[in-house]
């Protein structure tokens, strides 16, 4: 176990125990095993409290206790005022090393579970649902290609006794970071300390996840669904995690060409503001939780395996192709020729300051320094402090020249008319834009050569599928 403290006079306490485990440690045929295992711990109850009586617990108090699982981290977060630090603590010592494995609770967070890919990802997030299809390609046959939550059918199939058997394997006391800080922080951690130091070693993994094979040649998946527009996901996968020599670089790049939920970026600027096609446009070096939902990332989602990604929030079906095209286009322009010295100052100030806000709160400090042992960069803000000042333009083009020039891609497209998309994109039709109102001389010509661009030479599969059939 490794423990970080952090106290101080602040009104409340953060507490942060992350456990390195996550659904890419599911059993073959066992999908939703690490969902379900840590949903029952956070919302289940205890062996001698019911989950409404934690509810009732923690409503007066204005304290909470919430989980996240990702691929190869699990996070249980607790914040409550410094009245109330000292029993809040032993209600999370009791939650994480006490659950009450009820099967009222299982049934109820299974059912969860199932609904959100059946109603919330099949049928109201669109967007959401074409990343995890091009996460499903990138991954497929590797422990990362499915949802957090599972599969439909694996779902179903599991019983209490898989998910214990998931949690007794999997929560180890050598799996385990503890990060408290605020009031009480100190006292907190000690209490945690004893009683989480009273689990056994992991016994079913050692928490390694291989790299995916490399895609041969790219691959398309086209999932048809009623909607009133497309959304589009773009990816391959990529070495560079937090810590290598060209990370720093490639965060510089990427922010320069779609900086999450930023006007500024290149793909923001081309598709939405020159010609209106859609809300947004933006690129990843690592994975983001809850794009939809959020405009920061949430630290504890940290992974050994990532994808350069590129996410088009949707456009309308007649500009599907045409959107995948130029958002290809100016991935590669940046590959062409990098940052131009203006540019490059920019996206490099921006990410100066933007990491230290991100790490203003007391509990995203915890996750970020939490991370920063995970990737051994110490806290992100920090570590970038160090690096960014050292980068210079050239550093950029080189960085972006050995990373994103993929030989192959991975495409996923949501939405109406698939058929007739993969015809278009497979016979490379020309897809030229009218617009309502006039456009320079420039853009037009830009268009004149997007439009005839192939996104996807030499592709192996290009696959049409149901939205019924997504995630079963």
């Amino acid at each position: 176990m490794k423990i970080l403290t952090h106290e101080d006079r602040s009104p409340l306490l953060s507490v942060r125990a992350v456990f390195l485990t996550g659904s890419a440690m599911d059993p073959p045929g066992e999908e939703g095993a690490a969902w379900l295992a840590a949903q029952m711990l956070a919302h289940g109850g205890t062996r001698r409290r019911s989950y409404k009586q934690i509810l009732d617990f923690l409503f007066p108090r204005g304290a909470f206790v919430d989980v996240s699982v990702d691929k190869e981290m699990t996070c249980f977060r607790m914040e409550c005022h410094a009245d109330h630090a000292e029993e809040m603590a032993e209600l999370l010592a009791e939650m994480l090393c006490d659950p009450g494995w009820r099967e009222e609770d299982f049934q109820r967070l299974r059912d969860d579970a199932v609904h959100y890919l059946e109603a919330g990802l099949r049928g109201e997030n669109d967007e959401e649902l074409a990343r995890e299809a091009l996460y499903g390609l990138v991954f497929g046959g590797h422990p990362y290609g499915h949802p957090c939550q599972g599969r439909v059918s694996s779902l179903r199939r599991l019983d209490m006794g898989a998910v214990r058997g998931f949690h007794t394997a999997e929560y180890g006391l050598d799996n385990v970071i503890l990060a408290c800080g605020g009031a009480g922080a100190e006292s907190a951690a000690a209490r945690l300390r004893g009683r989480l130091g009273a689990l056994p070693p992991r016994t079913r993994s050692a928490g390694f996840v291989a790299a995916p094979p490399r895609l041969p040649e790219s691959t398309i998946v086209f999932v048809e669904k009623p909607a009133q527009s497309v959304a589009v996901s773009v990816g391959f996968p990529l070495d560079v995690l937090r810590g290598h020599e060209d990370y720093p670089a490639l965060l510089v790049a990427v922010s320069a060409l779609g900086q999450h939920r930023m006007s500024s970026g290149r793909l923001f600027q081309s598709l939405r503001q020159h010609r209106g096609l859609n809300y947004g446009d933006y690129a990843y070096i690592e994975y983001f939780p809850g794009p939809m939902f959020t405009l920061e990332p949430e630290p504890n989602h940290a992974r050994r395996r990532q994808i350069f990604e590129l996410w088009v929030r949707p456009v309308a079906p007649e500009h599907a192709h045409f959107a995948a095209r130029l958002a290809l286009h100016e991935l590669e322009k940046l590959a062409d020729a990098g940052l131009a010295e203006e540019e490059f100052e920019a996206a490099r100030s921006f990410l100066m300051r933007h990491w230290v806000l991100l790490e203003e709160a007391r509990s995203a400090q915890l996750g970020h320094e939490i991370d920063g042992l995970y990737y051994g960069t110490g806290r992100q803000s920090a570590y970038l402090r160090e690096r960014l000042p050292q980068l210079a333009p050239a550093d950029v083009r080189r960085a972006v020249e050995r990373h994103l020039r993929p030989r192959a891609l991975a495409f996923a497209f949501a939405g109406p008319g698939m058929q007739a998309l993969r015809e278009s994109i497979l016979n490379n039709a020309p897809s030229a834009v009218q617009y309502n109102t006039a456009r320079p001389d420039w853009l037009l010509r830009e268009d004149e050569a997007v439009c005839r661009r192939p996104i996807a030479a030499g592709v192996r599969e290009a696959r049409v599928v149901r939205v019924e059939e997504m995630f079963e």
